[in-house]
């Protein structure tokens, strides 16, 4: 067998070992599954007929694109969790004692991640349509979309990878990711636009990498305010930039720190 076949057999047997261990914990995909169902039903209906977005004819039209962008955040950031879990059950050092690199284990577990990233995405592309929302541009603008969140989603994916390899425990990575993705996906323009906000939170809101991608999709989708002065040939490349770093960043880093893991 060679070097290629066998590292991808090794991907294969490291991404079916997390699909299988997702099916026997499903309260880790749960909370992910529900989370756009609930805000869509208290954002989008409860309260979507009296909040006005100037340029938005339809409020849930224009959450839904956010909405599927944090939820797609929250299921990746579960990762860590799951990462800590392992370390924690020694799972990392025997892993370390097989002829398996380092880069398989840790691609194989994102792999499945990404499997839980894009049902979360159904999930709540489907809760949208529910409550209203329509991608207006066709089907390779939808397809480009979903392509854009699934890969925003992996790129979160092995940043929560290096907090799983980096935190003492899968207690402190429950505080942790909340701590990180709740500031990160609200402080954006996921129930907003920035320039309805504060002038000191607005800068914030504006550089926020969850923004520019739920910019990218709105503009893709049709679903950006009218007026907004966003444009693709700037919205395109900020999102795609902002999850060619993280990945640039975390792959290294998660692979540096596998290496480098404590023992449990």
């Amino acid at each position: 067998m060679s070097e290629l076949a066998a590292a991808a057999q090794d991907v294969w047997v490291t991404a079916r070992r997390g699909l299988l261990r997702g099916r026997r914990e499903p309260r880790l995909l749960a909370l992910p599954l529900l989370q756009p169902v609930l805000f869509m039903l208290l954002f989008g209906v409860v309260l979507g007929g009296v909040v006005a977005v100037p340029g938005v004819a339809s409020y849930p039209g224009f959450l839904a694109p956010g909405l599927l962008v944090q939820a797609v955040a929250v299921t990746a950031g579960m990762a860590a969790v799951g990462v800590a879990q392992d370390v924690r059950r020694g799972m990392v050092d025997r892993f370390r004692t097989l002829p398996v690199p380092a880069s398989a284990v840790l691609f194989g577990r994102t792999a499945a991640d990404l499997v839980r990233i894009a049902m979360t995405a159904a999930v709540a592309a489907a809760t949208g349509v529910i409550a209203g929302w329509r991608v207006h541009h066709g089907p390779a603008a939808a397809a480009a979309g979903f392509l854009l969140v699934l890969t925003f989603g992996y790129a979160v994916t092995w940043l929560s990878v290096v907090v799983g390899l980096s935190v003492r425990g899968p207690g402190a990575a429950r505080v942790l990711v909340p701590v990180c993705l709740i500031p990160l996906t609200f402080v954006s323009n996921v129930l907003a636009p920035p320039d309805t906000m504060p002038s000191w939170l607005r800068p914030l809101a504006e550089a926020n990498p969850v923004s520019a991608v739920v910019t990218a999709l709105r503009l893709l989708w049709g679903n950006e305010p009218a007026g907004s002065g966003a444009t693709p040939s700037s919205a395109y490349p900020l999102a795609l930039t902002w999850v060619a770093a993280a990945l640039l960043l975390a792959i290294p880093l998660a692979l540096h720190r596998y290496r480098r893991a404590p023992a449990p």
